[in-house]
């Protein structure tokens, strides 16, 4: 321990007389003080459109959905917005049709039916919310009202879709491997399936037929593929396809759609050497074709839209779009994106909107 008189040498000298902490911001006399003015600041807390999108939906009516969420600092929040077609160009907190701020991230939102909103929280919870009623509030008749909420996952909910057969039924999925199917055809939230341990890996990617709500697909870390029957009384699946040298891991995958060649028997996997992969649901246990997209990246999405499949990547963001019937042509390329590429949508049949971090919304037009 030092002398008390050595101590003294250290002490704050009597001449120092700072401003209060509310005037020190770009004080250049005392910056070590600037972070007490940021301490003593309040907090923005309004209702805004924050830098980092993650997750964006439209429904037949060209009504998009948008979640937002702050990710900097100790504590994240979010706000998810409702949006026309005629404000999809120039989204702002003032001309969004309904906005709602939660104190938690909202990771991902889907619409069902076209008055019908998903919206999965970073606090595990599921809630369902109706967007539009003439009958609740005729004159403003985009108003919320919760149906049903739910926290049937143990972690934070990382895929979720609905089935376009029966738009009153949805899939969950968290990378711990819990697997949850939803009916909101009621006043409620109702899960009727559920697994606990799809996978032994992590869960990376879940998809969903277009003509059918009986099966879904999801794949993992491992280079597992199953494919899962909803229709069975206990969770039932078959394994499309399990790597076990390790060399491959998937990351997302993509069903296809009834227009396509070989109909909706074809499944997509993208992996982390930016290759895709098809399985013949049909002929499981082999890769019908495998084909490099992107040398540097890592395939992040898949989007199937008719005869047209989008890749997307990650580290770097890119998009590449292919046309599908009998060939994998790539008749689109862009790899100015987003420094971090979160989700896309389908506006129409040439048309790909994707969202990210950095450059908040691109538009992709395919000749």
């Amino acid at each position: 321990m030092f002398p008390q008189k050595i101590s003294k040498l250290y002490r704050k000298p009597d001449s120092h007389q700072p401003p209060p902490n509310i005037e020190l911001a770009g004080n250049l006399e005392y910056p070590n003080l600037n972070a007490a003015d940021l301490s003593a600041r309040l907090e923005n807390l309004s209702i805004r459109l924050h830098s980092c999108w993650d997750s964006i939906s439209v429904n037949e009516h060209n009504h998009f959905a948008l979640a937002t969420n702050r990710r900097k600092g100790c504590e994240w929040w979010g706000v998810f917005f409702g949006h026309s077609e005629d404000n999809a160009k120039h989204m702002t907190e003032n001309n969004a049709d309904f906005k709602l701020q939660s104190t938690h991230t909202v990771n991902i939102v889907r619409y069902a039916e076209n008055n019908v909103l998903l919206a999965a929280l970073g606090d595990t919870k599921l809630q369902v919310w109706s967007t539009y009623s003439k009958v609740r509030n005729p004159v403003s008749p985009y108003c919320l009202f919760m149906i049903g909420e739910s926290a049937a996952h143990p972690s934070a909910i990382s895929h979720l879709s609905v089935f376009k057969a029966d738009q009153k039924m949805a899939v969950t999925a968290s990378p711990d491997g819990t697997i949850n199917i939803w009916n909101f055809a009621g006043a409620d939230l109702e899960s009727s399936y559920r697994t606990n341990y799809a996978h032994t890996d992590k869960l990376t990617g879940m998809a969903t037929p277009l003509s059918t709500c009986d099966q879904f697909v999801t794949c993992d870390r491992g280079g597992c593929a199953r494919i899962w029957d909803a229709r069975a009384v206990a969770p039932s699946s078959m394994t499309l396809y399990n790597d076990t040298t390790r060399m491959i891991s998937f990351t997302c995958a993509a069903w296809a759609g009834p227009t396509e060649l070989q109909g909706d028997n074809y499944i997509y996997f993208g992996d982390f050497d930016g290759n895709v992969h098809t399985i013949d649901i049909r002929v499981p246990k082999k890769f019908q074709e495998t084909m490099k997209y992107f040398d540097d990246s890592i395939i992040s999405e898949l989007s199937i839209n008719g005869p047209h499949l989008a890749v997307m990547s990650n580290q770097p963001a890119g998009v590449k779009i292919a046309k599908m019937n009998g060939s994998h042509e790539i008749i689109y390329t862009n790899k100015d994106t987003h420094d971090r590429l979160t989700d896309s949508v389908w506006t129409d049949s040439q048309t790909l909107l994707t969202i990210g971090h950095g450059r908040k919304m691109v538009k992709h037009i395919i000749p």
